[in-house]
């Protein structure tokens, strides 16, 4: 659907566990990366990220990752 109505790019959500939405099951490494190969626009992954997740995230073809608790220093 989204190819479709020519999105510029998606997001995929969650790939993990996140504390911001505790009771959605998450998709799993393996599933995004079959999910991402099936495509033709850049996919950012979300949910449970942080920036040790970036290379990983690169190798099963995403665009990058996105987030906020993972991402943003704690106040």
């Amino acid at each position: 659907m989204a190819g479709k109505i020519g999105v510029d790019f998606a997001t995929l959500s969650p790939v993990l566990p996140t504390g911001s939405h505790p009771d959605a099951r998450p998709l799993g490494w393996e599933a995004a990366a079959e999910l991402i190969a099936q495509v033709n626009y850049p996919v950012y992954l979300l949910g449970g990220m942080d920036d040790s997740m970036l290379e990983k995230a690169f190798a099963i073809g995403a665009q990058g990752i996105a987030g906020i608790s993972g991402l943003w220093p704690k106040a």
